[in-house]
């Protein structure tokens, strides 16, 4: 058995810092090692550059671990709107002053590959919960399935699966500060993943930080906040992360994989 040390920078100057086992052919655990074909297919998607691969001669030669902790707004005064992109539907709430207003859910076929379809219909349910509010929208939040960027792009959302991927880059990845610039008068705009949005949550509910989130929907998501309530800063779709490693585990319709966490926990 030999040893992997590896390091993964990531745009903005973070670098994460890992080691795996590496198995022989001959070895009883080598059907156990990770294939990471699909993932390096979706990380140039989530982090918009190009996959490339740099060896070195010795561990100490590889980048420093560097993280940088996101901080989220939890001020809620005025009239704001939110929503969360699903699988299955499009849930919205209208508030004022921090209290709720209204809240809906509408169905959504996340399988249309018309981006205009889904741009029409998340903004229709935003709308339809924003007549609710007294006076005009000050701000607004958001949370989806997959990866969104620091600037609320969606980078990798599986609510999109069939959208052609030059038509995702062009009119999906922007769909969020579109939607805010076009539809609400350019008012600030914030989109997390849901599991990062169920962290926050978490721990504003309880006062507390140092806290693990798990959103379970029709996928499944999920991030920690640190003791000062700040977010990881990692991708927290967690759907597709090995939960069984039986080889004749459920396989999942969006990914190679089997026994992914979606799974069994969405």
């Amino acid at each position: 058995v030999g040893r992997l040390e590896f390091a993964v920078e990531r745009p903005g100057g973070c670098c994460g810092r890992d080691a795996l086992p590496v198995f022989s052919e001959d070895h009883e655990g080598f059907d156990a090692s990770a294939l990471m074909v699909c993932e390096a297919k979706t990380m140039p998607k989530i982090f918009g550059e190009a996959w490339s691969v740099t060896m070195v001669s010795t561990p100490d030669k590889l980048p420093a671990a560097k993280e940088q902790p996101v901080h989220t707004g939890k001020v809620a005064s005025g009239c704001r709107i939110a929503f969360d992109l699903g699988k299955s539907d499009v849930k919205t709430v209208a508030v004022k002053d921090g209290e709720v207003l209204d809240s809906a859910e509408t169905e959504w076929d996340v399988t249309n590959p018309d981006p205009k379809y889904h741009y029409d219909l998340i903004v229709k349910a935003m709308k339809d919960t924003a007549a609710k509010a007294p006076s005009k929208v000050e701000a607004i939040g958001g949370s989806a399935t997959g990866a969104v960027s620091a600037n609320s792009e969606a980078t990798w959302c599986d609510c999109f699966p069939n959208v052609p991927p030059d038509a995702y880059k062009k009119r999906v990845v922007p769909i969020f500060n579109d939607i805010a610039k076009n539809e609400f008068g350019g008012v600030p705009i914030k989109v997390i993943n849901d599991g990062e949005v169920t962290a926050v949550a978490g721990a504003q509910m309880i006062g507390e930080g140092c806290l693990f989130g798990i959103s379970l929907g029709s996928s499944e998501g999920s991030d920690y906040v640190y003791e000062d309530g700040s977010l990881t800063g990692w991708i927290n779709e967690n759907a597709y992360n090995p939960f069984d490693l039986n080889p004749e585990a459920p396989g999942n319709p969006w990914s190679p994989h089997r026994g992914d966490a979606a799974m069994y926990l969405g």
